[in-house]
């Protein structure tokens, strides 16, 4: 299907606009529930505050590709953006090192388990960083560690959620009104080697990259389905399902149809929500799920070492088999994870593949080694079963376009804070399971009341007699 750019930039900005109505709705009545708490503002500013710097530059520049020496597309930013970016990060690592306090010596918070094992993970990263020569922690590292810190005394469940779709929503927003005021920054060139979509643009919004963008809105689906109350939740789903594809990204376009598809199948619901129908929540539909999220992980981890269509993933099966090659020097704590990323500073990979390894399985491996994957994976294993059987499918609907992102991207980042840190946050975040026997809000769920809370009436009282 071949549209007009300048068309659908108009739809999108119109869309865009018109969102604005249900998402209030959906906000005004997570206020009503009392669902919005410093736990959602966390997460929020986790997501806002990172994408600062590139926001600023596309409104800025109208996203310029700058060209290097050797005619390739530079990566960075200018030197003002760079500055944006250290102001940002200061008062994101300032944010959450005082959540952290406040919940650990004011509220007296639990402690998560899920966020800690992430961080053990970002840790080993900047181990091995330090054992095979580079820094061992930058500016970005410790915003990642701060926020998986903080997330490990936040509150799980519907608030990290709802946190999570407010950013989503925010630059879903921005995009469509920056394709009204100025088309041409939102959208990207259409090339013999990176063709448009089927509908004919690749959409950016506020980002440098469509493949950037797509991300977020795919990894945010879940948790506005999950963030968010009743039936306007559908009409935002599929909004941002549809601002998905637009971007033009054919994996983009998979995980989304992939994951609204599963959220109308299973349906999944928080403990404070009311109990779903026996048919919604049957056995046999969750589990139909297993089967799918196993062979996604098994595609993921098998495509890296085994590609017969090199020709159609172009560059990806070049640095596949460069780190494939690489990794018997270091096979139990990898080389860190900035150790990619140098390689471009020495020449030996182009720009548009230095921010990581495109595929979430082997940049762990290359990172972090068989101990880094193997805690991976004990990470997946947990989210998954931390809910239990009542809590199996929103866990399995925030990790499905997790892991079908992961065959041709790097959605979670372990080595620093970037754009997605927020959705990696929220994700460690689901719910622990709640026993039967316990109401929807008991302590430990992260669930907000299922009603509105109100106050008890005051009793006036009884006129007795005078005594005669």
């Amino acid at each position: 299907m071949t549209q007009d750019p300048n068309r659908m930039t108009l739809i999108i900005g119109i869309m865009a606009l018109l969102s604005l109505v249900p998402a209030t709705l959906a906000l005004r009545r997570a206020r009503t529930f009392r669902d919005w708490n410093l736990t959602s503002t966390m997460v929020f500013l986790i997501g806002v505050l990172a994408n600062v710097p590139t926001t600023a530059y596309v409104l800025h520049t109208g996203s310029r590709v700058r060209i290097d020496a050797l005619r390739e597309v530079e990566i960075g930013f200018p030197q003002w953006v760079n500055q944006i970016g250290t102001v940002t990060n200061g008062v994101l690592l300032a944010g959450c090192v005082l959540f952290l306090l406040y919940r650990l010596l004011i509220a007296r918070a639990r402690i998560n388990a899920l966020p800690l094992l992430a961080a053990a993970i970002a840790v080993l990263f900047a181990l091995s960083d330090g054992l095979h020569g580079q820094q061992l922690l930058v500016p970005r590292q410790l915003v990642l560690l701060a926020a998986l810190l903080a997330a490990a005394v936040a509150r799980p469940g519907r608030s990290a959620f709802l946190g999570a779709a407010g950013v989503v929503l925010l630059f879903t927003v921005l995009g469509g009104i920056e394709a009204l005021v100025e088309p041409t920054t939102v959208l990207r060139e259409c090339r013999t080697d990176n063709p448009c979509g089927m509908l004919g643009v690749h959409y950016a919004g506020v980002f440098t990259n469509e493949n950037i963008f797509a991300l977020l809105l795919v990894l945010g689906l879940p948790f506005l389905w999950l963030g968010l109350r009743g039936r306007i939740r559908i009409v935002l789903v599929f909004y941002v399902a549809f601002l998905a594809v637009a971007t033009g990204s054919v994996l983009a376009d998979v995980t989304a149809v992939a994951t609204v598809a599963l959220l109308m199948l299973l349906r999944p619901k928080l403990p404070d929500e009311a109990a779903v129908d026996r048919a919604r929540s049957s056995p046999g539909r969750v589990l139909l799920t297993v089967p799918v999220l196993i062979a996604a992980g098994v595609i993921g981890l098998a495509t890296p070492f085994h590609h017969a269509n090199a020709e159609r993933l172009a560059d990806r099966a070049a640095i596949w088999d460069m780190a494939r090659d690489e990794l018997s020097a270091s096979p139990l704590v990898g080389f860190g994870g900035k150790a990619w990323s140098a390689k471009y500073q020495i020449g030996e990979i182009p720009a548009a593949v230095s921010p990581s390894l495109h595929n979430q399985w082997i940049d762990v491996l290359y990172g972090g080694g068989i101990i880094g994957l193997a805690l991976f994976l004990l990470l997946l294993m947990h989210i998954l079963v931390k809910g239990g059987v009542r809590g199996f499918p929103a866990a399995a609907s925030v990790l499905l376009p997790v892991l079908l992102a992961s065959v041709l991207e790097r959605p979670w980042s372990f080595g620093i804070s970037n754009s997605l840190t927020f959705a990696l946050v929220a994700a460690v975040l689901v719910p622990t399971a709640v026993p039967r026997a316990a109401s929807p809000a008991a302590g430990g769920s992260g669930s907000s009341p299922a009603v509105v809370p109100a106050r008890a009436p005051r009793r006036r009282p009884v006129p007795t007699a005078p005594r005669r």
